[in-house]
């Protein structure tokens, strides 16, 4: 009697199967957004080849049609034409100076008043203005350019009235940074966010370093009420980390700047989930 030979998945399989297990709710999302199979399947090969360029440059590999093509799977024909085209200078993004500059508002305490809140601040001015914090972030985008997204999204107003024209004097909205319109920058924060968080976890998996921080609590069995209770002792919690993490990082920045080897780049993000079943 034989006995068929036991199959054993590859680390491969395993990773396949993890990956796929992660696109599923992308895949809704694309769904819902009207992007087919076939669409999906041709962008996707653009990120074959970035990332196989990526992966052997990270290893001082050689890259050149052959090795992006052996590595990614992608017909050299294809990867020709892509190494061909170059790759375009990726625009200042508006949203991302936004973020920053919400952030500094909302942790430094050159920018806080005397009740630890965000304070006002008069729109134009040499000293403590709007104006003065935009330019603080980046000379890239014009501070009227950022306060127009900032105002245009709901995360900052006007505290007083003005007539026509921009407002003179601008309070900063609580909350988190969470745009109230603007799918588009939505999509911005979910890739920024969202893409960090898996690399993060990608980075733990190859074991080549030391590990980042990416834990998270999990409980079942809860009631409704319960469930929302624990809501908003997150949303407590990130207050709190938010403020204190976002004030370190203002102070080191400033501290760094200028500096031949001051090229890290640090994100911390926390999500709370929720929903029936599994």
């Amino acid at each position: 009697m034989t006995t068929r030979p036991t199959m054993i998945e590859s680390r491969s399989d395993l990773s396949l199967a993890a990956v796929l297990r992660l696109m599923s709710p992308l895949v809704e999302l694309l769904l819902q957004e009207g992007v087919t199979y076939p669409r999906f399947t041709n962008a996707l090969k653009k990120v074959f080849l970035e990332s196989a360029q990526s992966v052997l440059e990270a290893k001082s590999a050689r890259t050149n049609d052959s090795s992006i093509s052996m590595l990614s799977g992608v017909h050299r024909k294809d990867v020709r034409e892509w190494r061909k085209a170059g790759k375009p200078r990726p625009p200042v993004k508006a949203l991302s100076v936004a973020m920053e500059v919400y952030t500094r508002w909302a942790s430094d305490p050159s920018y806080r008043d005397g009740k630890g809140g965000p304070r006002l601040l008069e729109r134009m001015g040499i000293s403590g203005s709007f104006e003065e914090l935009a330019a603080s972030v980046s000379t890239d985008v014009h501070p009227r350019t950022v306060l127009e997204e900032l105002l245009r999204l709901g995360v900052v107003a006007a505290a007083n009235e003005s007539g026509e024209g921009a407002p003179t004097l601008l309070c900063l909205c609580t909350g988190a940074f969470v745009p109230k319109e603007g799918y588009a920058e939505m999509l911005q924060l979910f890739a920024d966010n969202v893409g960090d968080h898996i690399a993060t976890a990608a980075r733990n998996l190859e074991g080549s370093e030391a590990p980042l921080l990416e834990q998270s609590v999990f409980a079942d069995g809860l009631s409704a009420e319960s469930a929302a209770a624990l809501g908003a002792l997150a949303r407590k919690l990130w207050a709190d980390v938010f403020q204190e993490m976002a004030r370190a990082a203002t102070h080191l920045t400033q501290q760094d700047h200028g500096l031949s080897g001051a090229k890290e780049r640090v994100r911390l993000g926390m999500y709370f989930y929720r929903n029936q079943g599994e």
